[in-house]
């Protein structure tokens, strides 16, 4: 008789003010992370029910356990009368994307309604006249990107503070440009990579909130990072003094560690001054807000 060794798989809900992120990332097995109140999900993992609720859904790259749920994502959405879900992947990416998602269409026999944004690194998509997503080139072998979601504001130029409305309206009238724009980086998602230059990225660095994996912790464990182009907690403890984020997350630990030997060995590095903007994105200790599903993978070989 095989025995099974069965875990508790529990979804993140954090919340950070007006913004929340729900999720669930863990080295090789599954990565999916939800900003409810923007609307996008970044990743889709083997997309657990609070996934379908996103009309974006943005894809870092092309590994399994980052976008395997990605053909039912769009196929529930279809058959619980939602509207198309929008996907944004690495321009390099698209074609083989699109391709599967067509075979799907062929294998359910339906016309399941999608649309794909290829993205290079420092594209900006606006999809509304005050928000959009800038794509930053990540380092994790063949083509990979975080996501920023960026706020766009317009504010009025110092020199025209103090006009009333009708003075306003009549520059506007005769073309002059009474406004400067201004993007203010919301939240950051870097997916899985190594140490390199996305950490010197201004809306990464300056995002309120950072979502970065820190995937290997153990001191024997540097070979394995530099093997799968990971961060190990050498590399994140020299990248941290950098980071202005009010908060940062991580994400993607590997199961070769325990959350809490994993916050102990960082709390030692990086000292409790850093420690108060970090959360990790599966420290469930000491909360009930967490929904359970059974599961029964193991630590995976190729994280």
């Amino acid at each position: 008789m095989i025995e099974k060794s069965f875990l508790i798989q529990k979804y993140a809900r954090l919340g950070f003010g007006s913004v929340h992120l729900i999720g669930y990332s863990v080295a090789g097995e599954e990565s999916v992370v939800q900003v409810p109140e923007l609307n996008v999900c970044f990743d889709i993992g083997r997309c657990p029910y609070f996934a379908l609720t996103s009309d974006y859904v943005c894809l870092t790259h092309g590994h399994m356990d980052h976008l395997a749920g990605l053909p039912y994502y769009l196929s529930q959405r279809a058959f619980q009368g939602m509207k198309a879900g929008t996907v944004v992947v690495p321009r390099e990416t698209e074609r083989g994307i699109d391709g599967m998602l067509r075979c799907w269409r062929e294998v359910e026999r339906q016309g399941t309604p999608y649309q794909l944004v290829g993205m290079s690194p420092e594209e900006l998509w606006e999809i509304r006249k005050d928000f959009g997503i800038r794509a930053v080139a990540t380092h994790h072998g063949g083509p990979s990107l975080g996501y920023v979601l960026i706020s766009i504001r317009e504010k009025l130029k110092p020199e025209y503070m103090g006009k009333v409305s009708h003075e306003l309206a009549q520059l506007r009238k005769e073309g002059v440009q009474i406004q400067y724009r201004i993007e203010v980086p919301l939240v950051a998602y870097l997916g899985d990579t190594c140490t390199g230059s996305v950490f010197d990225h201004p809306d990464v660095q300056n995002a309120e909130i950072l979502i970065t994996e820190v995937t290997f912790f153990e001191p024997g464990h540097h070979t394995k990072a530099k093997a799968g182009k990971h961060l190990h907690l050498e590399h994140f403890a020299q990248i941290v003094p950098k980071l202005k984020n009010k908060h940062i997350v991580v994400s993607h630990v590997s199961r070769r560690i325990g959350i809490r030997k994993a916050k102990a060995l960082m709390r030692k590095k990086l000292g409790d001054e850093q420690m108060e903007r970090i959360t990790f994105l599966m420290d469930f200790e000491g909360s009930t807000d967490a929904g359970d599903v059974e599961s029964t993978v193991p630590p995976s070989e190729n994280e």
